[in-house]
């Protein structure tokens, strides 16, 4: 008789939960961040070289090296570096025109014949020797790079194509896991390949069933174009094997200074981020900024270092956080929210 009271009560408490309205978040990438000892590796996952024209020819208008290109990221202080030439994958390094460096390498390409993907850890092409204009289809190429064990990231998916389109973009992310995020800052042409719209239209689709992480990147096609859009990833250890579950689980942070005017010093840096699932909280702890402001459904939904998700209005699907400063912003991935 006691443990069919003690059951009763346990479903009466969830149901008056569950009728409450109560907004939850029920997936918090952040959680296994241990932010003591976790590392911040500053990651370029979206640039070019010379080895771009192989498969694309002179129109891709780039003779940079990828030695030289190399050596401008660990000029710059980065941690991290994936060449994405056009359909041809440059790795290892020092067998396609690299050299040696401290930068840990990430074998990728930018799968450029149909809407673009920037692939990672994957050794597929999609019919290589053949130009750009022999594909076996866009569909199938996310197919073969999922059967290769392949992480992709939509590249500049405001650019053009289908991908431009939410209800195109959403319906990839709901049939494919190993398409994982989009690139939503593509600071080398950022006035028009600027995602941020897209983005929260799609996440206010798929979420919060289906996460999609974002990322910021470069797209250089010189050295001079190198420095202005980075992902953070947040890793315990800096190996391959971390960077590949910071991509896949949205362990990470993405930055560009190309987000305010004229902007002086570093972008803001997130050192802690607090979920208190008691008090409805989540508190983010940074230095070089002056604003934190709360996105949901595409709205800003409040402002501060601190949001009580539960008594804030506008909050459905997902909740993600923007921080400016003097030197730029800073994107959180976003928290399922139900």
């Amino acid at each position: 008789m006691k443990q069919i009271v003690t059951l009763l009560a346990a479903l009466w408490v969830a149901l008056f939960a569950s009728c409450s309205g109560k907004t939850e978040v029920v997936n918090d990438p952040y959680e296994k961040v241990n932010w003591d000892t976790t590392l911040h590796l500053k990651s370029s996952l979206h640039i070019h070289t010379a080895n771009s024209t192989i498969e694309h020819g002179p129109e891709e208008g780039t003779t940079v090296t990828p030695a030289e290109q190399i050596a401008r990221y660990e000029e710059l202080g980065y941690d991290v570096l994936a060449i994405t030439d056009h359909d041809y994958i440059t790795y290892p390094w020092v067998e396609r025109g690299g050299k040696e460096s401290n930068l840990l390498a990430i074998k990728g390409n930018e799968l450029s014949k149909n809407d673009n993907m920037c692939v990672y850890f994957s050794d597929w092409l999609d019919l290589p020797g053949q130009g750009p204009t022999k594909t076996v289809g866009f569909y199938e190429s996310i197919e073969a790079v999922g059967q290769d064990g392949g992480v992709i990231y939509l590249a500049h998916p405001m650019r053009s194509g289908d991908i431009c389109r939410p209800e195109f973009s959403a319906e990839v992310f709901r049939r494919y896991p190993q398409v994982y995020g989009m690139e939503v800052l593509n600071v080398g042409q950022f006035e028009r390949n600027n995602s941020i719209g897209l983005w929260d239209a799609v996440l206010s689709e798929v979420m919060p069933e289906r996460q999609v992480w974002g990322s910021s990147s470069d797209d250089a096609h010189s050295t001079g174009k190198a420095g202005f859009g980075w992902t953070t990833l947040l890793v315990p250890e800096r190996t391959e094997e971390a960077v590949r579950e910071a991509l896949t689980t949205g362990t990470s942070l993405f930055s560009t200074p190309k987000m305010v005017e004229n902007p002086v010093g570093n972008t803001p840096t997130i050192s802690r981020i607090t979920l208190n699932h008691e008090e409805s909280t989540i508190t983010i702890e940074a230095t070089h900024c002056d604003r934190i402001e709360w996105t949901s459904m595409g709205q800003k939904v409040a402002e501060g270092a601190t949001i009580n998700y539960a008594a804030t209005e506008g909050i459905q699907n997902y909740l993600r956080a923007t921080l400016y400063g003097p030197g730029g912003a800073t994107f959180t991935q976003p928290w399922a929210m139900k």
